[in-house]
């Protein structure tokens, strides 16, 4: 019994990226990417209180803008807020941050590409 729960502990504590699809492509525009509940790849990029999300499929295609949907659950300096993505320019979202970021963010992205719910969480230093 005791080996189960260490196992147990030690899949959860499992890097996400040991259960990606791939390798990642690199970040195009300098964030943070990482795989999605639904096998896209999300990249983040936070500068000051500008939130953007950039979204590729799972061949490592552009996701057009109009495609996506979502909301970002944003944890900064000890403080949580909700940002509501929009869809901007290519295959991005784009939200704003009530104050800026500064150190260590998290976010919880709940995401429709093409009408499918994903999710990605991604934790950044700024």
């Amino acid at each position: 019994m005791l080996k189960h729960h260490l196992l147990a502990a030690l899949l959860a504590a499992a890097p996400i990226a040991a259960f990606a699809h791939g390798t990642p492509p690199a970040p195009a525009h300098g964030g943070q990417v990482v795989e999605d509940s639904a096998e896209n790849w999300v990249e983040l990029v936070i500068k000051g209180d500008q939130f953007t999300v950039y979204v590729l499929d799972e061949a490592k295609a552009p996701v057009p803008s109009g495609k996506l949907a979502g909301k970002a659950t944003v944890l900064v300096a000890g403080k949580s807020q909700q940002v509501a993505l929009d869809p901007a320019a290519a295959n991005s979202l784009n939200g704003r941050l009530d104050p800026a970021a500064t150190g260590k963010v998290t976010a919880v992205l709940s995401l429709a590409v093409a009408g499918k719910p994903t999710q990605a969480r991604l934790t950044v230093q700024q």
